[in-house]
């Protein structure tokens, strides 16, 4: 008959594995896209913040953003780690605006 030690040890090491499998490896990999996705983040991209504010990156200088919201020049200065997503890739929102030619 095993000793209730061994298996008292045995069933703590096995709750400690499935935490980790199910937790943290899933946790580390969020944690790297999001990494990527704000090392991404250049002027012409249309980001949307934490806080739900929508506006479209101005210039960028190492982690601040400055991010235009209206036509009329009204800008908002922020961190870039409170970009929650990027809706419009720079590529992308410069391919929907048609070009004026005179």
């Amino acid at each position: 008959m095993p000793n209730i030690l061994t298996i008292i040890l045995l069933y703590a090491l096995g709750m400690f594995v499935l935490i980790y499998v199910f937790t943290v490896i899933p946790g580390k990999k969020k944690n790297k896209q999001v990494r990527a996705m704000h090392d991404a983040v250049k002027p012409g991209d249309e980001v949307v913040t934490i806080g739900g504010i929508v506006g479209t990156v101005v210039s960028r200088e190492g982690d601040e953003l400055v991010i235009g919201l209206d036509d009329k020049g009204g800008t908002l200065r922020l961190l870039v780690f409170a970009v929650q997503s990027v809706r419009k890739p720079a590529e992308e929102a410069s391919a929907e605006v048609p070009s004026v030619e005179e």
